[in-house]
């Protein structure tokens, strides 16, 4: 059971939750804009990890205080962490929330045991022009038409339509993201509280700058702690890029969840739960790192 609390960290106030005892690890959520979707991850290592997740600054029920880009988002990781007490954590994350945590471990890597990279894109730019082609690859014919058609829409659209257009947008991509369709209603819908747009757009332009950045780059491949990347065979965000990555890093570990989409645990809770209890008793329970 995890105790929930608004806690106030670098200038705004964060929703948080902790539970469990054991190894400190905080979980963060994808978007950027969306809101903890990921008490199911706790679940699997809350015996083993004291987790905590969060909804980050501008979305769900955290405050919607800017500045809206990456550096500011790691400045309330560490925020947390001292806040916390903890000093050292794993620090994982779910998509975007994956490169948050890669963000984190390159700034403050004296306070990052290890590093879980789920369902990520990664720091490889060329990654989303092949992910575009999956996705349409993955719709019907039909709304592979009224995809394209929104994007074209949406470029023009402003307030409530552009909201409309792009929440439908959300809906479509979604049914890319499973590898059984009748898996797409247990996906995380985010109807219980805000999405922030402003975060998304802002965060995610921030991110692409630094995937393309050489420095931030070189720092993700001389990253000396260990780092699992997990992500599902089926993803349409294509795993290559990420087995790629985790070759170039001294200690990178690359999983495929084999039939499953972008929400591994959803489709294979046994192996995802497998994969991560295995790298977290043998690289921060087992070793001295």
């Amino acid at each position: 059971m995890s105790q929930e609390q608004i806690l106030p960290i670098n200038g705004v106030r964060l929703w948080t939750a902790i539970q469990g005892t054991g190894q400190p690890i905080v979980l963060c959520h994808g978007g950027p804009g969306g809101y903890d979707y990921l008490h199911p991850i706790a679940e699997m290592v809350s015996d083993l990890c004291q987790v905590v997740r969060y909804d980050q600054r501008g979305s769900g029920r955290s405050q919607p205080v800017g500045p809206y880009d990456v550096s500011t988002c790691v400045d309330d990781l560490e925020g947390l962490r001292k806040h916390f007490n903890f000093e050292r954590w794993i620090v994982g994350g779910h998509s975007w929330g994956a490169g948050l945590a890669l963000a984190y471990a390159v700034r403050f890597p004296a306070q990052t045991i290890a590093v879980l990279h789920i369902a990520g894109t990664g720091i490889d730019a060329r990654w989303h022009e092949e992910y575009g082609k999956n996705r349409l690859n993955a719709l019907s014919e039909s709304e592979r038409e009224e995809y394209q058609r929104l994007r074209v829409q949406r470029e023009q659209a402003e307030g409530a339509d552009g909201e409309r257009i792009l929440n439908r947008l959300r809906t479509l991509s979604r049914r890319t993201d499973v590898f059984d369709p009748n898996q797409v209603d247990n996906l995380p819908t985010f109807d219980e509280h805000p999405v922030s747009n402003e975060a998304n757009e802002k965060v995610g332009a921030d991110w692409k700058g630094y995937t393309t950045d050489s420095k931030f780059q070189q720092s993700v491949y001389d990253l000396s702690i260990p780092v699992l990347f997990l992500h599902g065979a089926c993803d349409p965000r294509p795993s290559h890029f990420i087995e790629t990555l985790a070759s170039k890093l001294p200690r990178g570990t690359f999983a495929s969840i084999p039939e499953s989409g972008h929400y591994p645990w959803i489709e294979k809770p046994d192996e995802v739960k497998a994969a991560l209890r295995q790298f977290i008793v043998d690289f921060t329970i087992n070793r001295t790192v």
